[in-house]
């Protein structure tokens, strides 16, 4: 393995992980500020060209190390895909639709979302802002699952060679818990939803060595968040 994708590893798995959640603290104190919708258009363009700018990164380096996107997940894998892995994102959308249905059946978890939501700030409040959250659904699903999920778990992979559990435990639950810090903003108990969404995530990936059902899930979960948010302040 090239010295190049240890570097982006490192970068991309332990550096900026870790710097996001020792800044959680500034970035919390935030938001206090008022979130016009310019600052949110603004915010939903430069977080996803980031987003999609880290996957390009990845993209460059295994390019320049010769071999296939679709060893990281840019292929549509070995047809009909493992069916454990399946089951599994089959429950985890199972627990969303019931956890989404606490969240919009209960009035009194309706307030708590929505007090949730307004403490982060940015999300959608309009179709004008919804409009443009869009694009960072899309970022977040392409970008993060190239990083998070493709180019990470591919590596340890690969480090890893043993055949032991442990490898394969480390191997998805490093990128998973590295995934959860770089969210650590939004709070503990939702970090601890996140990391459990991205093991799942993971183990698709694992099982099946393709990203586009993720992609397009995570883009989809995305964009349920921001509608969820507009409906909540919509009845406010």
């Amino acid at each position: 393995m090239s010295l190049a994708l240890h570097v982006v590893f490192l970068l991309l798995g332990v550096i900026i992980p870790t710097v996001l959640f020792v800044t959680t603290g500034k970035r919390t104190s935030a938001r206090s500020l008022r979130w016009t919708s310019g600052l949110k258009v603004r915010m939903y363009y430069a977080n996803g060209s980031l987003l999609l700018s880290l996957a390009a990164l990845v993209m460059i380096v295994w390019y320049f190390t010769g071999r296939p996107y679709s060893e990281f997940g840019l292929g549509w894998g070995e047809l009909p895909y493992d069916s454990v892995a399946v089951g599994v994102i089959f429950l985890f959308l199972v627990l969303y639709g019931v956890d989404l249905y606490g969240e919009i059946g209960n009035p009194e978890r309706q307030d708590e979302t929505r007090k949730k939501f307004r403490e982060l700030g940015f999300l959608p409040a309009n179709g004008g802002e919804y409009l443009h959250f869009l694009f960072l659904c899309l970022a977040a699903g392409v970008g993060e699952e190239i990083v998070y999920r493709g180019f990470m778990i591919t590596y340890l992979r690969e480090l890893l060679t043993s055949s032991e559990p442990w490898a394969a435990a480390v191997t998805l639950l490093f990128p998973a818990v590295s995934f959860g810090l770089a969210h650590y903003y939004q709070g503990a108990q939702a970090v601890i939803k996140i990391v459990a969404m991205a093991l799942l995530f993971g183990f698709f990936y694992y099982r099946t060595g393709t990203l586009w059902p993720l992609i397009l899930l995570h883009t989809a979960i995305d964009a349920v968040g921001g509608l969820l948010n507009w409906a909540l302040e919509r009845q406010s």
